[in-house]
């Protein structure tokens, strides 16, 4: 059972959006507490997250408050200041009032159906509104022409699509994470799904549990442009494209070193047999990566990827 979700919100000069996403997180309808966690901001953010930590006990601060660990950092820490099922919370984002409730019934038919010490992660679809909190998109999948349902570790080497701010992790998960090194990895939420991956499940909920707000501070977020004009701008600027490419193989090789000493022996193959490609012939890598299922989840970008590995 699902009694209590630990919610982490990591916040950075959160201010123009943070009273937003603190009124969507009072009115949720399951059982909660959030433990928010300052980077180091500069605009008065902590002294909003003071506030209600002192009017609120539900609210309380983190461990390492006003320390600068970056936005991976920050969750990271944070996943290892409690214990039991945790959501991840950006500060800019407004969130139903029954995402918590629909995440935490979720998770319950998972732990039925795959066992309570299995790693699971639960994630929904979003909503994606402007900065100034206006719906632009019913769906974030539909808009990034994504399969929720593509979530083996082999593509999840080369494309996230489980966003922080959906997310749902059991205790099993959670520990396992934490338990881990995770320097110098890109960001934690694709972290965190390879993870959950290589040793257990990804449950995805098809309902929009959340706005998830697009504006200029965003440190990753939903494409802001079509699908063709994405690959446009991969061919018209190869270093960049190279470079995310890169990327792939550098968070592989993370996973890798984090979890070599346990990582099941399929699960292993999957991540070196990947590695292994860019020093192949160049003629013979778009073989290995469809042969793999190393792929990107659509035709234009997976022609991008066949180019620049």
């Amino acid at each position: 059972m699902v009694n209590s979700i630990t919610v982490l919100l990591a916040a950075y000069n959160g201010l123009p959006y943070l009273h937003d996403q603190l009124a969507s997180l009072r009115a949720q309808t399951f059982p909660f507490r959030v433990i928010m966690q300052d980077d180091g901001s500069s605009d008065g953010t902590q002294n909003i997250l003071r506030t209600l930590s002192s009017e609120d006990q539900r609210f309380v601060l983190g461990q390492e408050q006003g320390r600068h660990l970056g936005a991976a950092g920050n969750f990271f820490s944070l996943l290892a200041q409690t214990s039991g099922p945790v959501a991840l919370c950006d500060q800019d984002d407004i969130w139903r009032s029954d995402k918590l409730e629909r995440l935490a019934s979720a998770m319950e038919a998972a732990q039925l159906k795959y066992g309570e010490h299995v790693p699971l992660l639960v994630h929904s679809d979003l909503q994606i509104s402007d900065e100034n909190g206006h719906v632009i998109h019913d769906s974030f999948f539909a808009h990034q022409h994504w399969n929720p349902q593509c979530c083996s570790l082999s593509q999840l080497l080369v494309q996230n699509h489980v966003t922080g701010c959906a997310c749902l992790l059991n205790e099993p998960l959670r520990a396992l994470v934490t338990g881990r090194s995770h320097a110098g990895t890109f960001m934690h939420d694709w972290f965190i799904a390879q993870t959950a991956a290589a040793f257990g499940h990804i449950v995805f909920v098809p309902q929009t549990l959340a706005v998830y707000r697009q504006h200029g501070d965003n440190t990753i977020g939903a494409s802001k442009t079509g699908l063709f004009r994405r690959v446009l701008k991969a061919v018209a600027a190869p270093s960049k494209a190279v470079s995310r490419i890169r990327l792939n193989y550098q968070q592989a090789e993370i996973l890798l070193e984090s979890y070599k000493d346990i990582l099941p022996p399929e699960e292993q193959n999957i991540i070196r047999a990947f590695l292994e490609i860019p020093r192949k012939p160049k003629w013979s890598r778009a073989i290995l990566l469809r042969k793999g299922n190393y792929l990107m989840q659509t035709p234009a970008l997976r022609l991008a990827q066949y180019i620049f590995t």
